[in-house]
């Protein structure tokens, strides 16, 4: 009897393959989605908007009132600056990208100092202090950068 599979090539690892790298791209896109940079980037983006726009629209009574500055613009105009730094930063180095790194940093360190498998190194850093720095918490603090 045939086995029946869905890939158009009739192959069962190929279909495997491929529906593994659609999971995966399904978690890269829900990291993305979910990362803060975005988000208050384009809070940042929507507010400093709105208040540019109340700055182009002041009358000379609100204008005076702030010492004969346009606070609403310039404040305005500083949002969209901190949103297109946020923004650019979240495009140019996704976070889906940044766990990779940390996973790989992780499995390096692991391969180097031991898995941690209870017999005293690997997961705790090897340098006699005692100070119980863990080797996640540094490869987490690189990947945050």
């Amino acid at each position: 009897m045939a086995e029946r599979t869905e890939s158009p090539t009739g192959d069962r690892f190929i279909a495997e393959s491929e529906e593994a790298e659609r999971e995966s791209q399904r978690a890269e896109r829900a990291a993305n989605l979910f990362d803060l940079r975005r988000i208050i980037g384009g809070l940042f983006l929507v507010y400093g908007v709105i208040l540019t726009i109340l700055g182009l629209t002041d009358s000379q009574a609100e204008i005076d009132k702030a010492a004969g500055t346009h606070v609403n613009l310039w404040t305005g105009l500083a949002m969209i600056a901190v949103a297109i730094i946020f923004l650019v930063w979240a495009f140019t180095r996704p976070l889906s990208k940044q766990l990779e790194e940390a996973e790989r940093e992780k499995a390096e360190l692991d391969r180097q100092y031991g898995d941690g498998d209870g017999d005293g190194g690997g997961r705790f850093a090897a340098d006699g202090g005692g100070n119980g720095a863990r080797e996640d918490e540094r490869v987490g603090a690189r990947a945050a950068n």
